[in-house]
């Protein structure tokens, strides 16, 4: 169900702090780090499996061979029905924990109702990114960021894909540089996080959910829904 429809024209002017985001990302996530790693953790281990079995069908050679690009391709495409739902409620997670209710690691299974509507989501931004990259680059760079709230809009508002995935670009757009920079800070913290033995993902993952997805979107999206 939608909480309610968004019209593009009434995205509000919003602006933030990349830093004081950030900082207050990691005030959110105190006593929450716990459920947000689980669901993360249950995600990967999901997602090599369902890699290990793909990868039966559509074999790629290990290295130092020459991979077999197209197989790679066709893994990624179909392990979307499977990984999509899980992913999205990670992201319902911090939404909703940004709402008020308490996280309940059960709730990341609630979307695979909607597992048509976010694998064509994921396919179509795959698509759109990788024509991006194709023209120079810097349109994919652009695409793959302007796209960062498609698949919660649709399991939030209960919005059609395209529909999503153009209110998420324009509203992005708005301060695409300091979306990408914030988003690039979480991906610097996640890696000098897995870096010290894995440690430090257990405060770098709730970070990057919460601070995108319960503090970002919620800035934009539900200020835009009134």
């Amino acid at each position: 169900m939608g909480h309610n429809n968004v019209d593009e024209k009434h995205i509000p002017e919003y602006d933030f702090d990349i830093i004081e985001m950030i900082k207050e990302g990691f005030r959110r996530i105190e006593g929450v780090k716990g459920i947000f790693l689980a669901a993360f953790v249950l995600y990967v281990v999901i997602s090599i499996i369902v890699q290990i079995v793909l990868s039966m069908f559509f074999p790629s050679p290990p290295p130092p061979a020459e991979p077999n690009l197209l197989n790679q391709q066709i893994v990624t495409i179909l392990s979307y029905p499977v990984l999509m739902p899980l992913i999205v409620g990670i992201m319902m997670l911090a939404i909703r924990y940004s709402r008020g209710e308490q996280p309940a690691f059960q709730s990341v299974f609630n979307y695979y109702h909607l597992v048509g509507k976010l694998s064509l989501a994921a396919l179509m931004i795959y698509i759109m990114t990788v024509i991006g990259f194709l023209l120079f680059i810097l349109p994919g760079i652009y695409l793959s960021i302007a796209y960062i709230f498609t698949l919660p809009l649709i399991a939030d508002k209960g919005m059609d894909v395209w529909e999503a995935m153009e209110l998420s670009r324009k509203a992005v757009t708005k301060h695409w540089f300091k979306v990408f920079g914030l988003f690039f800070l979480l991906s610097i913290i996640m890696a000098l996080g897995a870096l010290a033995l894995g440690i430090g993902l257990i405060w770098a993952v709730p970070l990057l959910f919460v601070t995108l997805y319960g503090l970002l979107y919620p800035m934009i999206f539900d200020r835009a829904s009134v």
